[in-house]
């Protein structure tokens, strides 16, 4: 890990990169080759992002054959509005990671990382606002024997 350290270094001094141990703390960055510090870290932030983005997707865009917590959490959801605002941030990002990911310039995927980790607590803000709303709604939540009142007519 002493390479990789040294590596990240001379990049996050060159671009102006946030902190190793921040990243490590935020997304779990696990750097094992000094070649492929950027595109390791941009893989971390995306995971972050791809699944933040699932957890919205299973609640805002309900279909036949959804399961019932989804069913359950988009009844409860209170600003629908907001939560696809948020996806609409976290799908835009996945695709500039995947897109600057499987670019050459390492400016391009040292900016990526910079920018989401400029945006990430926004992000993880707002998702952790919906989290505490289906946290204190599931309390609430009674059972519906009838499929008719559970299902999500939109």
């Amino acid at each position: 890990m002493g390479d990789v350290k040294k590596s990240y270094e001379k990049l996050k001094k060159k671009y102006h990169l946030p902190r190793l141990e921040l990243l490590i703390k935020e997304f779990g960055v696990k750097l094992e080759k000094p070649e492929l510090i950027l595109r390791d870290i941009i893989e971390k932030i995306e995971e972050n992002l791809i699944e933040m983005s699932e957890i919205l997707e299973s609640i805002i865009f309900i279909k036949v054959g959804s399961k019932p917590s989804s069913l359950y959490e988009a009844k409860m959801l209170e600003k629908r509005e907001h939560a696809f605002e948020l996806y609409k941030q976290l799908m835009s990002f996945i695709w500039k990671g995947k897109r600057v990911k499987i670019s050459s310039e390492e400016s391009m995927k040292a900016s990526f990382i910079k920018e989401t980790y400029e945006e990430w607590n926004r992000l993880k803000t707002e998702f952790m606002k919906i989290c505490e709303v289906f946290e204190r709604k599931w309390k609430e939540a009674k059972l519906r024997e009838s499929p008719s009142t559970l299902a999500y007519h939109g």
